[in-house]
């Protein structure tokens, strides 16, 4: 299937997502057809526009005139809904674009998904809808509603709820099912939905071209994105980016891991950065939330409407179960979300209510003595809120009696209410609650939920939205190096790789490439022993896995014999290559191995790369990955965010080493890669990192250029 760049019009996506006038093809007096279902729902929502009805087998359906067919339709209808088998689907596509229709809505399925046929019938329809610039929702679509206009273009059973001035999310999910689940979780949590669009197989109109009509819409204020591909990934992160400075946080679901990307890499840099690891770093740099899990989704969609500019600062959690505290404070270390100290003056009006044996910190766990003094429960929440030091309230409440249960929310709602701060109730397990203590914790404004997990997740997502919207005010690494003309395209041989670096600023170690034994003792007596021998050959990537490398050469003799074997070995080994030299380098001291590098994705462009080197690498996997113009606070950040982190602050008497010089060489790695479009990869490893003050060394270095 052809993967089209062109964007659908702005106009267009207007005539399908506010239409003044629809027709509705195909339709029949079935009660159940797809035909009348739309219908049902047009007039459900009190549609006051235009509609026209079309049918070959009926004269008229629910009273209302049917034309023939869409030739007969007046001039300019703003969205059809194609309720019509696949076969007759192209054919309509054209019929409509005759007569000047805007959109089309398109739910039969079997066309890209289901073959080769179905490909060229969507490609068919796709270039007769670009060439008419008219939008297309589908083939296999469920539709849309816009509860903004009153509008809704789908099949489902559907009703008007108009957002009426609250805060609303819209809803973008190319799978049908999702967009459904998603819009009927919302309504259900009693957070309003603005638009729910499926963009199905996206022959024409995709998640981009919808999102480009809401980021200005000031009905929205947050969007949620379910895609299992992003067609146009630099499109994308500009509106994000663009949402974002609008104040509407984007959510995204994005399933689904490319092994063979990772598998046909080759270097590190390409191995480990596949494209779902790509897509999460770039993503995140324009502050998008991406996130695992359909409850992650849901939960933090509902959270970050509710609150769309929430703090960065970390909740206050208050309970009244010891080992929901401890669960908590497990929990809350697993997902890196901080729970803040409460302040001096928190703590002295809790101690004055609490019972002695409790605790005045964060979590809370106000114990059983709630249930004698149930004012304790509003005082802790009042307290809890006030305090400076915490962004929200999370209450994680045991569910006791239903009429108990009630009475803990009766206390404690108010005095969340008049705090103002975000906040979130939860009663945990599954037991049996009032039936009305949902409903009344929403309409208060807060998310209800029954897993303090599932709330702690939302929030640590919540938190982690603030931070990167911090990062995106940094100015970005857009600092160029030098232009150089890159010799040829493939693997560059390693002195030239370090040749490129050096002139990027970065440190690599001092030597030459020799070319006989002789030459090789005297460059090692020039640059100072010991040193260390390397084979040159652009057909032998990965050279100490072939006896390419010696190191700790500490003299002559040690030279001279290191030379003998690993000629001796290539000869063996690769008896039809010529080594383009041998590169002798003075010995670099011990250090921490790190690697660094980039990769210039196909469709999200250049991502940077660092991690624990050497043999951490092959066994951790552990790597950050970062835009190429990621500033160096950023990098440093995210160096300081890998699993093996101890590492780099000093462990078993080892000294730290200089995050910061680390963070510095990755940056000139992105510059150098913004610099030089021919450069594919660029993978450093080791990269030797030393303490504060010490350059780190690039012992080893691996380019490939392509076309630029």
């Amino acid at each position: 299937m052809k993967n089209d760049s062109v964007a659908t019009s702005q106009r267009a996506v207007a005539r399908l997502l506010a239409p003044k006038s629809i027709a509705i093809v195909g339709i029949s007096d079935n009660a159940g057809s797809m035909g009348v279902r739309s219908l049902d729902n047009l007039e459900r929502f009190g549609f006051s526009g235009d509609i026209h009805l079309v049918s070959r087998s009926n004269d008229t359906v629910r009273g209302r005139p049917c034309l023939p067919d869409i030739d007969a339709l007046p001039e300019g209808v703003d969205a059809a809904i194609l309720a019509l088998p696949g076969h007759a689907v192209p054919e309509a596509v054209k019929s409509c674009a005759r007569r000047g229709v805007g959109a089309c809505v398109i739910y039969a399925a079997g066309f890209a998904e289901a073959g080769k046929e179905g490909v060229e019938a969507q490609d068919e329809i796709s270039r007769i809808a670009r060439s008419a610039d008219m939008a297309v929702l589908g083939p296999n679509t469920l539709g849309h509603s816009n509860y903004v206009d009153g509008i809704a273009l789908a099949f489902g059973p559907n009703g008007p709820n108009p957002p009426g001035g609250r805060s609303a999310v819209a809803i973008i999910a190319q799978s049908g099912a999702m967009m459904g689940t998603a819009r009927m979780s919302m309504a259900q949590r009693g957070v309003a939905v603005a638009y729910a669009v499926a963009t199905g197989n996206e022959a024409v109109t995709g998640v981009e071209d919808i999102m480009a009509y809401l980021v200005n819409r000031e009905s929205v204020t947050t969007i949620a994105v379910f895609a299992e591909q992003l067609r146009h990934p630099g499109r994308f992160l500009t509106l994000a980016g663009e949402a974002r400075h609008n104040g509407k946080p984007v959510i995204l679901l994005h399933p689904g891991r490319s092994a063979a990307a990772r598998a046909s890499a080759a270097s590190h840099t390409g191995a480990l950065s596949g494209d779902h690891a790509v897509m999460r770093a770039m993503t995140a740099a324009q502050a998008v939330v991406t996130v695992d899990t359909l409850e992650e989704f849901l939960d933090t969609a509902e959270f970050l409407t509710r609150f769309p500019d929430p703090s960065r600062k970390g909740p206050a959690v208050i309970t009244d179960s010891g080992a929901v505290r401890g669960l908590t404070l497990d929990l809350a270390e697993t997902l890196d979300l901080p729970l803040p100290e409460l302040n001096a003056g928190t703590c002295q009006a809790l101690k004055a209510r609490l019972p002695d044996f409790a605790m005045a910190s964060n979590p809370l766990d106000i114990t059983a003595q709630g249930l004698k003094d149930m004012p304790l429960y509003a005082e802790a929440a009042k307290a809890l809120a006030e305090d400076e030091n915490c962004g929200s309230v999370l209450v994680a409440a045991m569910p006791g009696a239903p009429d108990i249960g009630k009475a803990k929310a009766a206390a404690i709602l108010p005095a969340l209410a008049a705090s103002g701060r975000p906040a979130a109730y939860v009663v945990l397990g599954d037991a049996p609650i009032a039936p009305d203590l949902p409903d009344s914790v929403r309409a208060q404004g807060f998310p209800f939920l029954r897993s303090p997990e599932r709330a702690l997740r939302a929030l640590a997502h919540i938190s982690r939205y603030g931070a990167l919207k911090d990062r995106c005010e940094l100015e970005r690494n857009t600092a160029p190096v030098a232009k150089r003309r890159l010799p040829g395209t493939g693997t560059l041989l390693e002195p030239d790789g370090k040749a490129l670096l050096r002139e990027a600023g970065l440190s690599v170690p001092p030597g030459g490439v020799v070319n006989t034994i002789d030459e090789a003792v005297a460059m090692a007596a020039l640059i100072g022993f010991p040193v260390v021998l390397k084979i040159v050959s652009g057909a032998i990537a990965h050279k100490s896995d072939v006896g390419g490398v010696a190191v700790g050469l500490a003299n002559e003799l040690a030279v001279r014999e290191a030379w003998q074997t690993m000629s001796g070995r290539i000869a063996k080994a690769f008896p039809d290559v010529q080594p383009d030299g041998y590169l002798v380098e003075a010995m670099a001291p011990p250090g921490l191995e790190m690697v660094i590098g980039a990769r210039r994705d196909p469709q999200w462009g250049p991502v940077l790369l660092a991690g624990l080197g050497g043999v951490w690498i092959e066994a951790l996997h552990d790597v950050r990955l970062m835009p190429a113009d990621a500033p160096r606070a950023v990098v440093e950040a995210e160096i300081g965010a890998l699993k093996g982190r101890a590492l780099l602050s000093g462990y078993r008497g080892s000294e730290a080493v200089d995050i910061g010089a680390i963070a510095e060489a990755v940056t000139k790695v992105g510059a150098l890669m913004q610099s030089c479009p021919e450069i594919v990869e660029i993978d450093v490893n080791p990269l030797m990192a030393y303490p504060a003050g010490e350059a780190p060394v690039a012992l080893d270095a691996l380019i490939i250029t392509g076309p630029s």
